[in-house]
């Protein structure tokens, strides 16, 4: 341990929040830096322990590389923290901390975070197969759910899932995915949506489309997939499909029509 004798004149005038804490593990003294940066005064912590503080300045005794703080009930303080052990000139033990006020840069990387959710939220495209993700895939039927409901009519919605060839539930390359996505929009109609509902589950939104008709439409599309309709897979394998179709009725909402069209999926 270095022994020093400290020269407060020095310290106070450091842009760098300091705090000394004896052996007793009390607050001996801290500088105008971290005075400011805990909106503090040295009057209220020095000589105090977590016995005397506030359950909420506790933390001040820890030394983890972070101190998280709320103050005054005014916000949050994200403070880092070094903590270095030395000697004084009266050769009293003390544990130094030493902080730099981060709060702006983890406020702006919460705010960073949040407009990145935000974009993601509102992207309609998957990012692997360029088809309707989740979210547009659900609006997609919303729509067509209250046409249905509006005019009455028919409307079919699809489901395929994909697995692996080897039956090992391991997840398929994104090549297979990527072949058979690409297929599917040159065999689908027009006005069929498809869009990618989970990683390896699809759903086919069909229009003016009676539950018949929308059964044959992918039972074609598996039994051509296994005959060899797929091209380009090299080495890859062909995936697996596993089909299920529901019929909206009367009283459906989108979520109620989805349900029921993963569950008819064959086993």
């Amino acid at each position: 341990m270095a022994e020093i004798s400290f020269n407060r004149e020095l310290f106070d005038v450091c842009p760098t929040g300091m705090l000394a804490i004896d052996s007793e593990v009390c607050i001996r003294w801290m500088n105008p830096a971290l005075e400011a940066m805990l909106d503090l005064s040295g009057e209220e912590l020095i000589g105090k322990d977590k016995n005397t503080l506030p359950e909420s300045l506790h933390a001040l005794f820890d030394e983890t590389d972070m101190l998280h703080l709320s103050l005054n009930g005014e916000g949050e303080r994200w403070l880092q923290r070094e903590v270095r052990e030395v000697v004084d000139g009266e050769n009293t033990q003390l544990r130094l901390h030493f902080y730099q006020d981060i709060s702006q840069l983890i406020l702006a990387q919460r705010e960073t975070d949040q407009l990145r959710r935000q974009v993601q939220d509102l992207t309609i495209t998957d990012e692997l197969t360029g088809m309707a993700n989740r979210r547009a895939t659900i609006q997609a039927i919303s729509a067509q759910v209250t046409r249905s409901r509006r005019y009455g009519n028919l409307l079919t919605l699809g489901a395929m899932r994909l697995s692996h060839p080897d039956q090992d539930g391991g997840a398929l390359p994104d090549t297979s995915i990527l072949v058979l996505t690409q297929y599917l929009r040159e065999r689908l109609r027009w006005a069929d949506v498809i869009g990618r509902y989970e990683d390896q589950l699809f759903l086919l939104v069909m229009p003016e489309t009676a539950i018949e008709d929308g059964e044959n439409l992918l039972q074609q599309i598996a039994n051509e997939c296994r005959g060899g309709a797929l091209h380009d897979l090299g080495e890859n394998p062909v995936p697996e499909l596993r089909i299920g179709v529901s019929e909206w009725s009367k009283g459906d909402d989108s979520q109620r029509l989805i349900t029921r069209t993963i569950e008819s999926i064959e086993a």
